[in-house]
């Protein structure tokens, strides 16, 4: 019956001059349904019911002949209006029903922007997949203009539907705005402010076209990409998907430089044949399998992206010791922001409620403004003149509790924005690219700044994380991307964090598994950090390698905040992200804490990656094997990538090493490289090294993989960890 209603308004809306299609025989009508219905063994009568219930809601009216007619003057809005009510009241889904002509998704942006005669024009939109075409309606004139994207006969088949992405950061100085692009079939030019748009727009465009090839990203996201077989070799579609994804780590992370790009053929659905060359058409590869060339086919591919160098910061040790001037804030002390391992369950219910959240609104800024304002802290938006006026502040910018896409965003009113676009225009964000948006900016001002901060991370110690979903969300994706700005490969500083009256209790000698269950700053300066625990709490030390962990998110805010005195990292939350192995998440997002010092009033809480406490004590004892002269990460790359754990097989791939190191031409030969592995932040001599001895074993390419090795995986090592060795060195 959905399929029927849809027809009639569909017809209506794109030939409103026809009166046929606004005259309905009952008997055919009926004859239709009856025939739809047979094939599905549903009842045809109480269907007929229904759709004359319907026909009345859309305008028509019954006459003696026993046929509708539809009697007002046609009206686009409505019309348009009922079609989209129709989508969302039969909630169609395209996965469990292949053939339909209309298919929606959770996601789909109900409105994109899209190039008409050189000026952007917002449309919203629908899919009409029977006919291949895309219809989009500008409410503003009320015209519906219709983009015929394929082959528009039943049944054909269609193999040119091409989509292809780029990034326009051409307003980034000029409005602190930049745009996720997609161009259609070389022709239609769209753009969304949330990139998100973009894969759910381009995923529903690929479905267009018969053939499609689906991945999924680190993350778990799910992408399809429309190729032709007949023309598309492997190593073509190859490239275009390393082109996407580049354009996509651009956008969101500033990361542009590829570290290394593999598609595992045997682990793809179905498999290709690893003997098989690039060169060869998609054509050849799938011709043979069921209902070719109407298929779907899975390519496992992995691919790693980095920030070039020159706009990468290194965040350094600050020697200042006039801490006794800064301000000390006695509230946010008081918090535990830790959890352990047996409470990760916790975690997963946490992001899962996050995952559930929905929103018309698209604008990040104005969902967290919006929620600063509703939770009662609009204060920390304005300036101290207009403190006893709120209520008429709410009034002049809009606000409704219940819809933050009414929400006027002035900055005139809301002052913070004219602080958060003043910190947008720094140096150091101009020196990364300007990677962050105005709401990531404002985040991040908010917790180290504003009044709300205190009650935020209250409430998500006490595991209230709904009560501020777009303050946590803004403030983890900016901790993100300044993560990846930072040249984190090269830190060795020691951290603090001073807890005014937490005692963590049940912690014995050995390391104990956790998350952060909230944010927390830090900072190198230890005396700071203890006035902030006074004379009773605890001091979280972190060690090097927590900076240094892939999966525990850390940033530094000195260029954001006005503590110019005290060099502070500010520590992400846990964030388990849906779709991720439970086990590789463990590995490299939790941090083990174990007791340094304890007396009945203070604790010191050493907190170590956790993979830096899985391999030290095999490392130590190979290190002692070789008298401490080795480079502790040259030992843990062997034992972990190359040995799996195995310390005889580790001593031998060691000792040939040392011969090769020992043949002069061989430094000769990494001297002449050495610049090149450092461009692409490659800063541990050994480890290049030790790639160039493997890669002329046949077995890796050094610059790729000592790239990925030390930007993507983390080297957990420093060297004064050789300190805590029975003969170490200080």
């Amino acid at each position: 019956m959905i399929e029927i209603c849809l027809h009639i308004l569909w017809n209506m809306l794109t030939y409103p001059n026809n009166i046929k299609y606004y005259q309905i025989n009952s008997n055919i009508l009926y004859n239709n349904l009856e025939r739809k219905c047979k094939l599905l063994n549903v009842n045809a009568n109480k269907l007929f019911v229904n759709m004359e219930y319907h026909l009345k809601q859309f305008g028509f009216e019954k006459r003696n002949d026993n046929n509708w007619y539809y009697n007002n003057n046609v009206q686009i809005l409505q019309l348009w209006e009922l079609i989209i009510y129709c989508i969302k009241k039969f909630n169609i889904n395209i996965k469990k029903k292949k053939k339909n002509r209309y298919k929606t998704r959770i996601a789909i942006p109900k409105k994109v922007y899209m190039l008409d005669n050189k000026k952007w024009k917002e449309y919203e939109i629908v899919f009409d997949y029977e006919y291949r075409r895309i219809v989009l309606f500008d409410n503003s004139i009320l015209h519906i203009q219709t983009l015929q994207i394929g082959n528009p006969k039943k049944l054909s088949l269609e193999f040119n539907v091409y989509i292809q992405y780029y990034n326009d950061f051409s307003e980034i100085e000029t409005n602190c705005i930049k745009w996720a692009c997609l161009i259609l079939n070389n022709y239609w030019h769209f753009r969304m402010i949330n990139w998100i748009e973009r894969e759910d727009l381009s995923n529903c465009c690929s479905e267009f076209n018969s053939f499609h090839v689906t991945w999924k990203d680190y993350k778990m996201a799910i992408y399809k990409e429309p190729f032709n077989p007949y023309s598309t070799t492997l190593k073509q579609g190859l490239q275009h998907l390393t082109n996407k994804l580049q354009i996509i780590e651009h956008f969101l992370y500033g990361k542009d430089e590829l570290i290394c790009f593999e598609c595992t053929f045997n682990k793809c659905k179905p498999s290709i044949p690893v003997i098989i060359g690039e060169d060869i058409l998609l054509h050849q590869i799938y011709k043979h399998f069921p209902h070719y060339p109407i298929i779907q086919v899975y390519w496992e591919i992995e691919t790693e992206f980095m920030i070039p160098y020159d706009r990468t910061i290194l965040v350094k040790s600050n020697d200042v010791k006039e801490y006794k001037e800064m301000i000390i804030s006695n509230e946010i002390s008081k918090f535990d922001p830790l959890l352990f391992e047996c409470d990760f369950h916790k975690l997963k219910l946490i992001n899962n409620d996050l995952l559930a959240i929905k929103t018309s609104c698209n604008s990040k800024l104005k969902l967290l403004l919006h929620e600063v304002i509703k939770n009662g802290y609009l204060n920390d938006l304005i300036t101290f003149e207009h403190i006893d006026i709120n209520k008429k502040i709410k009034q002049e910018i809009n606000f409704n509790e219940n819809n933050a896409d009414e929400l006027i965003v002035n900055d005139n009113i809301l002052t913070i924005l004219n602080e958060i676009k003043k910190l947008y225009h720094n140096d150091i964000h101009k020196h990364m690219g300007y990677p962050l948006q105005l709401y990531h900016i404002c985040a991040i001002l908010l917790y180290c700044e504003k009044e709300c901060s205190i009650e935020f991370i209250y409430n998500q110690i006490q595991f209230r994380h709904k009560k501020w979903i777009w303050f946590d969300i803004c403030l983890y994706e900016c901790i993100s991307i300044l993560n990846h700005h930072e040249r984190r490969e090269e830190s060795e500083m020691e951290l603090y964090c001073g807890l005014k009256r937490v005692r963590l209790e049940n912690i014995e000698k050995c390391p104990k598994a956790g998350y952060f269950i909230s944010y927390l700053i830090t900072s190198d300066n230890l005396q700071f950090e203890q006035i902030c625990r006074s004379d009773q709490g605890c001091i979280l030390h972190f060690h090097p390698s927590m900076r240094r962990a892939p999966g525990i998110g850390s940033c530094d805010i000195s260029w954001i905040i006005p503590y110019k005195k005290k060099g502070e990292i500010l520590f992400s939350r846990s964030i388990w992200a849906y779709g991720y192995d439970e086990n590789i998440y463990k590995q490299f997002a939790s941090w083990n804490a174990k007791i340094e010092y304890e007396d009945e009033k203070t604790q010191t809480i050493l907190l170590t990656w956790a993979v830096y406490d899985q391999f030290i004590d095999k490392i130590l004892q190979i290190s002692a094997i070789w008298n401490h002269s080795i480079d502790l990460n040259l030992i843990y790359l062997i034992l972990h990538r190359c040995c799996s754990g195995n310390i005889n097989e580790t001593h031998d791939i060691m000792s040939t090493f040392q011969e090769w190191m020992a043949n002069e031409n061989n430094g000769q030969k990494y001297k002449a490289r050495m610049d090149q592995f450092l461009e692409r932040r490659c800063c541990n001599h050994y480890v290049n090294l030790i790639f160039i001895f493997l890669e002329e074993s046949g077995k890796h390419t050094a610059i790729e993989i000592a790239g990925k090795c030390t930007i993507t995986h983390g080297l957990p090592f420093v060297e004064n960890d050789k300190k805590i060795l029975p003969n170490g060195k200080p």
